[in-house]
């Protein structure tokens, strides 16, 4: 039998199923939880996406796209309706093409074609297609658009038994049916517009995509654009061709986009004397909301208020011409030969046309090996903060433990003697225990401090390999330790060993200088500040929780081997670092060349203090120093927090370990809805002031507070506070700097900070030891005008547009 059908299928992208927070919500989860979409490493792009993006977006997008809801439906999903009934309808031969429709984010989906197909062999065999045709309706080939649809496909197939023949159309950009049609309606509108205004200028506006896509992983979606644009322009009768231009919208995040953008371009063109601008969407074959809101009201509205007009021209929709001439472009690849397929499309001969312009970034993406050493360096700083910090919510019932058990120790019983001596108080009060604390906890700040500078010294000599090998190889050790630690003797060794080896920041940081470049040192640096901010958010809290487990509750007689009640912490610590250590050994290749080593210890001082030697960029001091103040303020309060609400309410390391949970929380929704999308906006220094000024009714809170609801309350303004402060003034130091100045101003700003750390707690331990537990929190308020009074005196930085 040579009866052939071909099961015709257009696919466009979707929509939510309605303007509902919710429903927008899981539109979204699914739109930017397809990797082709976002091409981040994906157990980073899952914690982005759900803490940092799915929590504040949905609320906004609702309110766009209630702006284009008619009650029923949205417009993409209505005209794609139509337009398939319309290009069935003029399909020459029903006999022989059956064209059905279907969305990668709504209904029907693909996988409900594939079960129509199914149900037709079973139950009309001799009517059933033979072959399938799959059509992405966006005109020119993305690896977002056209291979996400392939990827729909794919997912299908995979569970499907039955597979015909089938072929997947990747671009349609230069045939008749998109271009000529496209012309024709553009000069409809044309016509219209300058019957009433003459249109100054039209422009072309694609759907963005990032550079680096283009420029680096080869997408020809630039180039297919660029041959869309000149097809057009040539066709045009109602505009003189000088006067159309081409741009791209819709960006989102950080990243470079392809240039220029169209929201710029109108701006410039304004600015320039031509006021009245048409804009056409030749990416979109069916208007949705990046047409008829970005375009037709958002763009419309930032038109007119620099003093211009922006007219949006429909896409191609459902137009009568455009759905019978698309239905002969399916016709031919459903029956036709080759010459009548290459008979639907133009050659586009680029030797006609203006060259395409290159497109450039300013700061290229990290190389393949740069991203595999920055992962495990991100690993390794990540656990050393956890380190540091795990133990901050235990450090109230760890001086109980000792004290109870362990308290003829000749360390214990000196340091508690010094502080009976200082306070004139015998035994050991909370306000000794916090002192304790304080000193115990500043040293191992005070040893990263020393050791930073000599395992970077080190490390230049002889590679950062062998360095951060020994160094988390010993941090393993100091867990280990810590497991055993049933005296204090014990306790203080582990300390020791895992403040000195702690301090490989220094060779971690180096690791990202050797594998990017100036260009793009800021994108390897800022994984830096992120294994910072989440080793002290996860450090506390893992500590808290794990400390729930007494492993002398059911084996009592491990006692006797130096098992402790805080040795589930301690054993987990020394698994992370065990893992480490092996993700090391043998995935991380040496950065630094034999050619290189022993260059720049030259010029590396072992003495940290010669780090802090005043720079000749005024707002790099005064952020360094701004940021210094503040953090030691904000550990002092950090540190002494478990004491205060173990002394006045009661809390366990499980409480403790609550409110790091609810700072960690807090933070990264700030940071992930409101500083990653408003920083550059309103300007890091004012944002940074912000930060500053909400710290303040923190701290007075919290001093003021005799219940749980008052700390929390606290703990929100603090936390806001910080989550604005720090990556703002973190900023502010690389905008300041010149680019072949960016590692050593970043390098003293993080080298106060760790200097902040181990000053902090102790001046906050020996103010509360003294004045009791609301005066540290007092002082620290007062203590913040003076940061406050510095960064007002930074010059706000302008961002190139």
């Amino acid at each position: 039998m040579n009866r052939r059908k071909t099961k015709a299928v257009v696919v466009q992208l979707g929509s939510p199923k309605s303007p509902k927070i919710s429903d927008v919500r899981a539109y979204l989860k699914e739109f930017l939880g397809d990797p082709r979409v976002v091409d981040v490493t994906p157990w980073l792009w899952k914690i982005i996406l759900n803490l940092f993006i799915l929590p504040f977006r949905p609320k906004r997008s609702a309110k766009l796209y209630s702006r284009i809801w008619d009650g029923k439906s949205f417009p993409l999903i209505t005209i794609t309706e139509a337009f398939a009934a319309k290009v069935s309808k003029a399909l020459p031969d029903s006999d022989t093409v059956e064209l059905n429709h279907a969305f990668l984010l709504s209904n029907p989906r693909v996988s409900d074609v594939w079960d129509s197909w199914e149900k037709d062999l079973e139950d009309k065999p001799d009517e059933a297609a033979t072959r399938l045709l799959a059509i992405a309706m966006f005109p020119q080939y993305s690896g977002s658009t056209v291979a996400s649809g392939m990827d729909g496909f794919a997912k299908v197939l995979s569970k499907r038994t039955r597979i015909p023949p089938f072929e997947f159309l990747t671009d349609f950009h230069r045939s008749h049916a998109f271009i000529d049609n496209s012309a024709r309606l553009v000069d409809h509108h044309l016509k219209s517009l300058n019957s009433d205004k003459k249109v100054d200028k039209l422009i072309m506006s694609f759907h963005g995509i990032p550079k680096r896509w283009v420029i680096y992983n080869g997408d020809a979606y630039y180039q297919h654009c660029y041959e869309t644009f000149c097809l057009i322009k040539e066709r045009l009768k109602e505009i003189n061709p000088v006067d159309v231009e081409y741009a791209f919208q819709s960006r989102f995040g950080s990243e470079e986009w392809l240039t220029p953008y169209t929201d710029d371009r109108v701006d410039e063109l304004i600015e320039q004397g031509h006021k009245n601008i048409a804009v056409y969407c030749p990416a979109f074959v069916a208007d949705c909301l990046e047409t008829v809101d970005e375009i037709g009201v958002e763009l419309k509205e930032q038109a007119h208020e620099s003093g211009g007009d922006v007219h949006h021209i429909p896409c191609l929709n459902d137009d009568d011409q455009w759905c019978q001439d698309f239905a002969k472009l399916i016709d031919a690849h459903a029956n036709g030969d080759s010459k009548t397929i290459q008979s639907q499309y133009i050659n586009f001969d680029s030797s006609r046309y203006e060259p395409m312009a290159e497109q450039k970034m300013k700061s290229p993406p990290l190389s393949p090996h740069a991203k595999s050493s920055i992962k495990i360096v991100f690993l390794t700083l990540f656990l050393d903060l956890i380190g540091f910090s795990i133990i901050f919510p235990l450090f109230p019932q760890l001086a109980k433990h000792y004290l109870e058990t362990d308290a003829d120790n000749v360390f214990l019983k000196a340091i508690f003697g010094s502080i009976a001596s200082l306070t004139q108080v015998g035994g050991a009060d909370v306000s000794s225990i916090v002192l304790f604390g304080g000193a115990l906890g500043a040293l191992y700040s005070l040893l990263q401090f020393i050791a930073a500078p000599i395992w970077g010294g080190i490390s230049d000599r002889i590679g950062r390999k062998p360095v951060l090998l020994i160094s988390v190889a010993c941090l393993a050790l100091s867990y280990g330790l810590w497991f055993f630690a049933g005296s204090f003797t014990v306790l203080i060794l582990a300390r020791l060993v895992g403040g000195i080896m702690g301090g490989n920041i220094s060779t971690a940081t180096a690791v990202v200088a050797d594998v990017t470049e100036s260009k793009n040192r800021s994108k390897g640096m800022a994984f830096v500040g992120i294994a910072f901010a989440l080793g002290f958010i996860f450090g506390p809290a893992l500590g808290g929780i794990s400390a729930q487990w007494n492993l002398l509750d059911t084996w009592p007689s491990l006692a006797a081997y130096g098992v402790n009640p805080f040795s589930v912490p301690a054993a987990i610590a020394f698994i992370l670092s065990f893992i480490n250590f092996w993700s090391l050994l043998f995935r991380f290749k040496e950065t630094l060349p034999i050619d290189k080593r022993g260059e720049s210890h030259l010029q590396r001082s072992f003495n940290p203090f010669k780090l802090f030697s005043p720079l000749p960029y005024p707002g790099v001091n005064l952020t360094n120093f701004s940021h210094f103040l503040f953090l030691s303020a904000f550990s002092g309060m950090e540190f002494t927090l478990t004491f205060l609400a173990f002394e006045r309410l009661g809390y366990s390391p499980m409480d403790n370990a609550y409110m790091f949970i609810f700072i960690g929380f807090v933070l990264a929704m700030v940071q992930g809805g409101v500083v990653r999308r408003k920083a550059s906006q309103v300007g890091e220094r004012k944002m940074a002031l912000m930060g500053l000024i909400s710290v303040i009714p923190g701290l007075i809170l919290i001093g003021f507070a005799q219940s749980t609801f008052l700390i929390y309350f606290g703990l929100f303004f603090l936390a806001v506070g910080s989550a604005m402060a720090i990556p703002c003034l973190t900023a502010l130091v690389s905008l300041y700097s010149p680019a072949n100045e960016q590692g050593r101003s970043v390098g003293i700003f993080r080298s106060l900070g760790a200097l902040a750390r181990v000053i902090g707690p102790i001046a906050a331990s020996l103010i509360y030891w003294k004045y009791g537990s609301a005066v540290p929190y007092y002082v620290g308020s007062a203590f913040l005008l003076i940061p406050i009074l510095l960064v007002m005196k930074l010059p706000d930085f302008k961002h190139e547009q």
